[in-house]
């Protein structure tokens, strides 16, 4: 697989999905962190977009997790939020040093985020 979304809105994972693969990645899709988490244990991934607000394990909860357990995988995270604005989330972000896209996400600029993170080095 070349990208893992993880968002809890049905609707915007599926919107990203058809993007992606319009533009020729194969994504596998999952609606929380608990199970991205999970999924990234057994499958590697060139680009993980994921969304920083979700039940069960938040996106920067995931990201801790990550950079703890497959510091490789950890710097193939974009995040997508609603919140850009919020001082929890900026600082976070900013921490991360990781790419963050505010929703509403711009689809041509998702495709151009994802294709940078997954042609480059990990």
């Amino acid at each position: 697989m070349d990208v893992l979304i993880v968002d809890d809105d049905e609707a915007v994972r599926k919107t990203f999905q058809r993007a992606l693969e319009r533009a020729g990645f194969m994504v596998h899709a999952v609606d929380n962190g608990l199970a991205a988490f999970a999924e990234l244990q057994q499958q590697q991934y060139r680009a993980i977009v994921c969304d920083v607000s979700m039940p069960f394990l938040q996106g920067n909860n995931v990201y801790d997790e990550l950079q703890a357990a497959n510091p490789d995988m950890a710097r193939r995270m974009i995040f997508v939020t609603g919140w850009a604005g919020r001082e929890d989330i900026k600082e976070f972000l900013a921490k991360s040093g990781r790419p963050f896209l505010a929703k509403p996400v711009d689809l041509k600029t998702l495709v151009e985020t994802v294709r940078r993170v997954a042609e480059g080095p990990a």
